[in-house]
């Protein structure tokens, strides 16, 4: 079944991989990650959104940074938007070189045309809205780029916004913020991507922020990469009210494939993840309906499994129907949802 994925990490780490000198993590077509074209093509993927993920040391709270790894220290003293301006570079050099697989889209059309060619469809995204370091000048440049999506904060405060602080003893485990949402520039921000054609993801959003953007937002807004918080209580998932507000705005919100947002104490084999994302899949249609859910798998953001990779998409379908969900359902979850904010929203 064909799919749209909403988040994966895959550029950013290619980039890594390319300063460190690991050429087997270097190309899009093929490589040891858990998104190359060989396993898209697997996968059955209609279209995958490519987050460009920069990270945001100087506003940390932490005098270590626990999230830090070797492979970024390379990276840390680069200006936010120097960073994203790199990995733009990265993504153009890998669809270029890969043209004949795959190619950039900016609107649901465009997805279309490229599946009739038999391509696969990438959409660049932004993860961290501190990239643009305030400016909405810079904003404009990733629009122009053909970002058309965006996460206003990662799990640091930036000019934009407020995260639900991450606990620093441990990695995913986060405290609900609710008296810190969007600035006055953050305002700004949502006002202008709504009228850009750029849809707002409140994924890493902390709890006031996504009250402030349900506000602010006329229509479909995103959670490109969050579960039910009901189902797995950690505050990088939505609440019910969540769910139910993001549905009443027409947007979706993309099952994360990260263990500790799925479950305590989560398995490492590909028939849990399936499972667990099951429970929460049939949670979310419970509570704001099938058209409010989508994939959004974090692949090359997350880890933890024996064998994990973008393979797995027909399994996990195979596991919806299995668990009662319709065949007409699960094409909602896969791809006709997204594609539906996709035709209403970008530009």
């Amino acid at each position: 079944m064909k799919y749209i994925d909403m988040h994966c990490d895959t550029i950013s780490e290619i980039w890594y991989a390319t300063l460190s000198g690991d050429r087997g993590n270097q190309s899009l077509r093929r490589n040891h990650l858990m998104i190359d074209l060989e396993k898209l093509t697997k996968g059955d993927c209609l279209c995958q959104n490519f987050g460009l993920f920069v990270k945001l040391h100087h506003f940390l709270e932490y005098q270590k940074d626990p999230y830090r790894s070797d492979s970024e220290k390379v990276t840390g003293d680069l200006a936010p938007y120097e960073t994203v301006k790199r990995l733009i570079g990265v993504f153009r050099e890998q669809i270029a070189a890969n043209a004949d697989r795959i190619r950039q889209v900016t609107n649901g059309d465009q997805i279309r045309e490229n599946d009739q060619a038999g391509r696969i469809s990438a959409l660049m995204t932004i993860e961290e809205g501190g990239c643009c370091e305030g400016s909405l000048e810079h904003l404009q440049e990733l629009y122009d780029a053909g970002a058309r999506m965006m996460t206003l904060t990662w799990n640091y405060e930036n000019e934009l916004a407020y995260p639900n602080y991450p606990e620093e003893a441990h990695y995913f485990a986060f405290e609900p913020t609710n008296d810190h949402g969007l600035k006055p520039r953050g305002q700004e921000f949502v006002r202008r991507m709504g009228e850009l054609g750029m849809l707002v993801d409140v994924s890493h959003l902390s709890d006031a922020g996504f009250m402030d953007v349900a506000a602010a937002v006329k229509g479909p807004f995103v959670a490109s990469h969050s579960n039910a918080r009901a189902v797995c209580g950690v505050s990088r998932n939505l609440t019910d009210e969540m769910i139910r507000m993001l549905a009443e705005h027409g947007g979706v919100m993309g099952l994360n494939f990260c263990k500790e947002f799925l479950a305590e104490n989560m398995g490492r084999t590909r028939q849990e993840m399936c499972g667990a994302a099951a429970r929460h899949a049939k949670h979310i249609i419970d509570v704001g309906g099938e058209d409010c859910i989508g994939i959004g798998s974090d692949f090359d953001g997350i880890g933890g499994y024996d064998d994990m990779d973008a393979t797995v998409l027909p399994e996990l379908a195979e596991t919806l129907e299995h668990e009662g969900l319709s065949h007409r359902q699960v094409e909602k979850i896969f791809y006709g949802n997204v594609l539906r904010v996709y035709d209403e929203v970008l530009k």
